[in-house]
């Protein structure tokens, strides 16, 4: 970031952990990942949020990413993911996850 150099965020669902599913890295995820997951999903309904817009989203605060990648499988998948990233998220969320300790204090969110 200091020498100016932006990167593209790519895999940002994990191989589905952070869309709902049970996978990451393409393999099955381990149980505490999953219960993280969980965790930060519920934070995101409260705020009428899924996990999924809220993953697509993250990225796109960070001054050095440049896109994000999202690997999709069907033209309904991208259209999905579009309506996504469309969403508003409430600033609230971010606040939340970082005092539950699900997200980093430094974090960039807006």
């Amino acid at each position: 970031q200091r020498k100016g150099i932006h990167v593209l965020a790519a895999g940002v669902l994990n191989s589905g952990l952070l869309a709902g599913g049970i996978t990451y890295n393409y393999t099955p995820a381990p149980p505490e990942l999953i219960a993280r997951a969980e965790k930060i999903a519920a934070v995101c309904r409260v705020h009428g949020v899924s996990l999924k817009d809220a993953a697509l989203r993250f990225p796109s605060y960070h001054p050095a990413i440049a896109a994000t990648l999202v690997g999709t499988v069907s033209a309904a998948e991208v259209r999905e993911n579009a309506a996504s990233l469309a969403k508003a998220i409430p600033a609230q969320l971010w606040s939340d996850l970082k005092a539950a300790g699900l997200l980093d204090r430094s974090a960039p969110v807006r």
